[in-house]
């Protein structure tokens, strides 16, 4: 039934006139194609005819699940937030006129506020107890969600049964195990070539998509294989730490946090103290002038972030798309106010370096808190 529903929903709304176009066979088999794609009515431009996802992305798009931005963009390979998976799967589940069970009742979220575009997604998720509240009482709704909790999202969304007793090693045991069984037992995730699911790892725009639409169009002739057992790697013996061999784009952000606070350049007629105070006045007065949603800070020391739920990289990716500019732009922008030790005002966001902590402050984004 999910999945009449499904296509139902999908053929009313791909009723265009369309082209088809031969892909590469590799391409085809993993599209889900046999050796032709169909091309989408005003693709995404970021999304290529031969990517083996391009047919299965403008699906869910014509289905109205998925949105893209506003630039035109799907921006496949951006790490998927909690509030944007809760945004997809409730779609999804309305257009098949499926509805989450409440099993818990609703505590509003410190950091969720009641005009978010996400907001009935995430209390309809927190209430199905899919998303869950940390021990200070906020849902984190920008954290990357992570792949226990997308098994736990989808499996229950979709009512997907565990149909063979398979288990990945390290998901035995856990609060996802009964999850990951009906997804791997029903042809919705593979894992990963070494036996493992990963069930703290965050995944991509596109994979999560890929997961979902999996879960709606199950194969009711699936039968899921045993998982084998991994083969443990052989500990290599502890060598020195190698220099680094690959830099951040940010400029110093791979020198010590000391170094950072004391060894990179000053403007012209930089004084301590003095400098940072007038940068902090001038934030002030940009958050009342452009009505930005509040100031936060980070640390641009990259290795700092490895005990992070996620990397320095991600943390650039999350600002950039909330700031509403590319990661290449918003990189470009840090390594600018670290340089010139002046207040980059971008209307809609703003940001500053304080050479005396080696921190950027920031404001207008949802990661500025």
């Amino acid at each position: 039934m999910r999945n009449k529903l499904f296509m139902a929903t999908l053929a009313a709304a791909i009723a265009v006139p369309v082209m088809v176009a031969p892909i590469p066979t590799h391409y085809a088999e993993a599209a889900g194609t046999k050796g032709t794609v169909v091309l989408a009515n005003n693709p995404f431009k970021d999304v290529k005819v031969n990517s083996p996802y391009y047919k299965i992305i403008h699906e869910m798009r014509d289905a109205g699940i998925i949105q893209g931005y506003e630039d035109g963009t799907f921006r496949p390979d951006t790490t998927i937030s909690r509030q944007h998976a809760a945004a997809l799967v409730s779609r999804a589940l309305k257009i098949n006129d499926l509805t989450l069970e409440k099993t818990k009742d609703f505590k509003q979220p410190k950091d969720l506020r009641t005009d978010s575009p996400f907001y009935n997604d995430i209390k309809d998720l927190v209430e199905a107890g899919l998303l869950e509240l940390d021990s200070q009482g906020n849902v984190n709704p920008n954290k990357p969600l992570t792949r226990g909790e997308m098994a736990k999202i989808i499996a229950v969304a979709f009512n997907l049964e565990v149909k063979a007793d398979y288990v990945f090693g390290d998901v035995k045991g856990s609060k996802y195990e009964e999850y990951v069984k009906a997804l791997y037992s029903n042809g919705v995730t593979t894992g990963y070539e070494d036996y493992t699911f990963k069930l703290n790892g965050s995944l991509t725009r596109v994979h999560y998509v890929l997961f979902m639409h999996r879960a709606m169009n199950i194969d009711a002739d699936f039968v899921a294989e045993p998982i084998p057992t991994p083969t443990p790697k052989p500990t290599p013996e502890p060598k020195p730490d190698p220099k680094p061999t690959t830099k951040s784009p940010v400029k110093y952000s791979d020198w010590s946090y000391q170094d950072i606070k004391t060894k990179i350049p000053r403007p012209a007629g930089y004084v301590a103290g003095e400098h940072e105070k007038k940068n902090a006045e001038i934030l002030k007065e940009l958050i009342i002038e452009n009505g930005h949603r509040g100031k936060g800070s980070f640390n641009i020391e990259s290795k700092s972030w490895n005990s992070s739920s996620f990397t320095f990289e991600e943390k650039l990716r999350f600002n950039a798309e909330y700031a509403g500019v590319t990661y290449e732009e918003y990189v470009s922008i840090i390594n600018q106010v670290i340089k010139t030790g002046e207040v980059y005002d971008g209307g809609t966001f703003a940001m500053y370096f304080n050479y005396q902590n080696g921190m950027i402050y920031e404001s207008g984004t949802d990661q500025a808190r």
